[in-house]
Parts: structure tokens; sequence; C-alpha cells
């Protein structure tokens, strides 16, 4: 599927130029969701589970488009 570079702004990804896939017809989605996870030397030997992350789309910027960050997703969201 074809990408076009956006911008993320502020949550987790703050400030990354990113591939986002585009529909069949070219256009982006209103809202991506993109899962995070990590893991903390000395306090876990494994990542926590992942926690994903709602960015919507700015309606009035689209040189680059622009998602910014609305929040994170409870399990069950």
């Amino acid at each position: 599927m074809p990408a076009v570079e956006a911008w993320l702004l502020g949550g987790p990804a703050d400030g990354r130029l990113t591939p986002i896939e585009v529909d069949e017809n070219g256009f982006l989605p209103q809202v991506i969701i993109l899962p995070q996870t990590g893991a903390y030397i000395g306090a876990r030997d494994h990542p926590s589970p992942p926690v994903q992350h709602r960015y919507v789309r700015c309606a009035d910027e689209d040189d680059p488009p622009i998602f910014r960050y609305d929040r994170p997703l409870l399990h069950g969201q």
C-alpha cells in the first residue's frame, strides 16, 4: 500500500516524520493508532505490554499532513 510522510506531534512519537498508509483512493486516515512498548534497564527483564496511542489528523494542515496526539487507548477501547 502506498504511503505519505506525515508529522506526528505530541505523545510518545513527538516530532517524528513517519510514513502513513493511504487507502485505496489515496486518502490518509483521519485517526491512526500507534502501539508502543518499552523496557527499563534494571527494572524488568522483559518489555512492558504495548500501549496504543491515538493521533488525530489536523484537517487544515496538509503540507506535510500533521497528526496531533489525542490520548492513550486503554485496553478494550
